[in-house]
């Protein structure tokens, strides 16, 4: 998506651009719904769109569904129905309509009796992960998800969403898992393992959460939360055993991440010299 892009196509939606407008956000995923309404529902109204029509009319109705536009959701499913009467892909809109009226029972066994014949389908899979979440039911969100992963075991994104969960829950060790799986997918996504490092801190793990912080600082030797992860691992681990304090692993790693640190808040103007004075403040260790 190059800059500016979407706000010229949003700009020229009114005088002809609407079509174009819709397939760019179904694209690049872009989440605006009550966009996709106005002028889907002006597209399906012309009847002009040939067999575009039933890709613009299912845009429509999630649309509808979410912002609560009954009578938009309720044409678009009929038309859809009527169209593709045993198809799943359908089912699954039925199944979305019964969550958009807080059914939520019988979207379940709507998604439920499409993975009964189609086990493999990603996509009720995740809408079913989805109502369960949006429905506040955290634990059967976490069952489902699990279940998903049995047999989608590399799916980086679910993986990323039991984790989150898991922290919601309060069980760290079981989000630190998670993340661990995210490592091994992406071992230089600075988000992940970052992540992780905080997770290994915060569960008492700190040796090997020193370790992830030092691996992010070397992917990133800029990324001030990585280096004050590093900074805080490191004295706890000297609070914790004050013998580490002369050892030279400590040396080394204070003298890297004090130095990393006022290089990095050096560039950062009036903001950057308020933490150098701080920076200035923390008293220094040396060997005896």
């Amino acid at each position: 998506m190059e800059p500016g892009e979407y706000e010229a196509l949003v700009a020229r939606a009114n005088s002809g651009g609407a079509m174009e407008l819709l397939q760019f956000m179904r694209t690049h995923k872009i989440h605006q719904p009550e966009l996709v309404l106005l002028h889907g529902s002006r597209l399906v109204k012309s009847r002009g769109l040939g067999n575009e029509l039933w890709t613009v009319l299912e845009q429509v109705f999630l649309a509808a569904a979410e912002l609560g536009c009954d009578q938009w959701r309720d044409y678009c499913l009929k038309e859809l129905t009527t169209k593709f009467p045993s198809s799943l892909r359908v089912e699954r809109l039925k199944g979305i309509e019964k969550e958009s009226l807080g059914e939520w029972k019988e979207a379940e066994k709507l998604y439920q009796k499409i993975l009964a014949t189609k086990p493999e389908d990603t996509l009720t899979h995740k809408r079913l992960i989805a109502m369960h979440k949006q429905s506040g039911k955290v634990p059967e969100a976490i069952e489902a998800i699990n279940t998903y992963l049995d047999s989608f075991t590399t799916d980086s994104e679910v993986w990323h969403e039991l984790g989150e969960l898991y922290i919601e829950q309060g069980t760290l060790q079981r989000a630190a898992f998670c993340f661990e799986e995210l490592i091994v997918q992406n071992p230089r996504s600075m988000y992940t393992i970052l992540t992780y490092a905080e997770l290994l801190y915060s569960t008492g793990d700190l040796e090997n959460s020193r370790k992830y912080f030092s691996l992010a600082c070397y992917v990133d030797g800029a990324n001030l939360r990585a280096l004050w992860g590093l900074f805080t691992c490191n004295m706890a681990l000297a609070e914790k055993d004050k013998s580490r304090e002369k050892s030279k692993q400590f040396q080394e790693l204070q003298k890297f991440t004090m130095e990393k640190l006022r290089a990095a808040y050096k560039g950062l103007g009036a903001q950057g010299q308020v933490a150098l004075k701080l920076l200035a403040a923390v008293p220094t260790v040396s060997a005896s």
